[in-house]
């Protein structure tokens, strides 16, 4: 049991490397093929199918995430693609027209792409959510392997290529990493079920999404104002410090994919320790990425993210700071998910917010420089870290971490865990 366990999570650790890696590569390869004005704008549309992305996963993948046992996850995963399938179109418009609007419409084909990839990549996301609930997690690390190797194929093979191609190849990638994802889970998308999906409560899924909301769309306005108040290199810089830090999104991304289903199950008593792990397992890793990023050649940061890395680099410790800081906020969550703190959840978050706009308004306006914009982000990842580990410690020592999981019956009453 303890070696399976084992093989669970270290399966499920490289599936998200491999699906960090292709979100990777597509800001890569744009940002070789584009100027820093250029990239900055790519950024805007860019982050919002983030946007989306992160709200289908933190809804719909929590929903997943949080099942009862492995046999019921494939029933789920039907549903909720589904449900996917039948907001396709509006996640597409949205998408276009929020992007078209901040970044204007010059660069319309290229966002045009962006917004038609986001129902794929959301897709693609829910099958690798149903997989590892399903005690598959191989399904999705071949889904998100394909994925890679297709985007890396340019980058080996030395090919030059333009943005439409660029763009193009990543949202085939998308297709084809989907369509072998489904086939190996042996799953569709069932829309008459994904209609009483969406009509369904769920109340941690619910309060993940509106705390995922208010984060991403925190982020963009600080890309947009940064863009507006500095300039359009700015919001590059932001966007590709960011990127630059995948592998810590990875462990944030595997924290709520393969940690939950393991969590949930297990006693109440033990979430405290678990999540204080995670964080200085988390924290550990990031610390060591960042001292490499921060020693990495300019010639090979260049190779990377071409001019934009000098804007990249110059704030790169900021990132890093605020980055190790999310690690500790991100174990704590996931506690609070398990623990049916649905409300907690959601209240941490708007005070980090709060700075994130505001103090992002204030410093661009008044220094005019990315730096500052970065130190802003640092402490508002500092204010949510205190507010969702105080939330934390409240709840276990009121005594709610004596019990065990809740059963599916209790959850659906409650509305919580489970639907």
């Amino acid at each position: 049991m303890r070696s399976g366990t084992v093989t669970f999570r270290m399966v499920t650790l490289a599936d998200q490397v491999m699906s960090s890696v292709s979100n990777i590569l597509a800001v890569v390869l744009v940002a070789r093929t584009l100027s820093a004005d250029e990239f900055g704008t790519f950024a805007l549309g860019y982050t919002m199918l983030t946007v989306v992305l992160g709200l289908s996963r933190s809804y719909f993948g929590t929903r997943v995430a949080l099942a009862g046992d492995r046999d019921t996850a494939p029933q789920v995963t039907a549903g909720l693609l589904g449900a996917v399938a039948i907001l396709s179109p509006l996640a597409i418009v949205v998408v276009l027209v929020t992007s078209l609007l901040a970044a204007g419409a010059e660069s319309w084909q290229v966002l045009v792409v962006v917004a038609l990839a986001t129902p794929v990549v959301c897709l693609q996301d829910i099958v690798r959510f149903g997989s590892v609930a399903g005690g598959r997690p191989l399904v999705a690390l071949i889904s998100d392997s394909l994925w890679v190797a297709i985007m890396a194929a340019p980058l080996i093979l030395g090919l030059t290529l333009s943005i439409a191609q660029v763009m193009l190849i990543w949202l085939g990638s998308g297709v084809v990493a989907l369509i072998v994802g489904l086939l190996l889970f042996r799953v569709i998308p069932r829309i008459r079920e994904g209609m009483v999906q969406l009509r369904q409560r769920h109340r941690v899924g619910e309060a993940v999404t509106y705390s995922i909301l208010l984060g991403s769309l925190s982020f963009f306005l600080v890309l947009l104002l940064a863009s507006r108040l500095i300039d359009p290199a700015a919001a590059g810089s932001l966007r590709g410090a960011s990127t630059a830090l995948g592998p810590v999104s990875v462990l944030w991304s595997y924290a709520a994919i393969g940690l939950i289903p393991l969590l949930v199950r297990r006693s109440r008593s033990l979430d405290l320790r678990f999540c204080a792990l995670t964080a200085l397992g988390m924290a550990g890793v990031t610390i060591a990425w960042g001292a490499i990023l921060l020693v990495v050649p300019s010639s090979i940061g260049s190779a990377f993210f071409g001019e934009s890395w000098t804007g990249i680099r110059s704030i790169l410790p900021w990132t890093i700071a605020e980055y190790v800081v999310g690690c500790v906020a991100v174990a704590a969550v996931q506690g609070l998910k398990v623990r049916g703190c649905s409300r907690q959840i959601v209240r941490s978050k708007v005070p980090s917010v709060v700075v994130m706009v505001g103090g992002t308004a204030i410093v661009a306006a008044v220094y005019g420089t990315v730096w500052s914009v970065a130190a802003v982000l640092g402490l508002a990842s500092i204010i949510l870290a205190v507010g969702v580990w105080s939330s934390l410690l409240a709840d276990h020592f009121r005594g709610s971490g004596k019990g065990k999981a809740p059963d599916r019956a209790q959850s659906a009453e409650q509305g919580g865990l489970l639907a």
